[in-house]
């Protein structure tokens, strides 16, 4: 990844935390505080059985099957059995988060960042 791409990354999850927190789960970035590849892109205690896998791109990748399947099969690989992937993403010019909820052996859900922490006791259950 090119070194802009990483510093967006880095900015797409510092974003995320600060909505999560501003939204009432304190967050902050996964990465830098746990160092592993297995390591969330956000940490937000109040949203632990969640895995928070973020993509902060130039352009809306919601409708690319090719890159969905890549970043669905990536945050169910470091979520593990234990936790419900989530991939969030947004591009540039948008305001809004969205959040991709991929439950075992269900569709997956889409839904803005704000649902799905006000959905999060239902979309938590397996």
């Amino acid at each position: 990844m090119p070194v802009n791409g990483c510093l967006k990354g880095k900015e797409g999850e510092r974003e995320v935390a600060r909505a999560l927190t501003a939204l009432g789960h304190p967050a902050e970035r996964g990465q830098q505080h746990a160092g592993g590849q297995d390591s969330p892109d956000v940490k937000c205690p109040s949203l632990n059985r969640f895995h928070l896998e973020v993509k902060f791109t130039k352009t809306c990748q919601l409708f690319s099957t090719k890159r969905l399947a890549e970043w669905d099969a990536q945050a169910k690989r470091d979520a593990g059995p234990q936790q419900v992937p989530v991939v969030v993403h947004r591009w540039n010019g948008q305001t809004t988060w969205w959040c991709r909820v991929l439950r075992p052996g269900r569709e997956p859900v889409l839904l803005s960042l704000e649902s799905f922490v006000r959905e999060a006791d239902q979309w938590g259950r397996a």
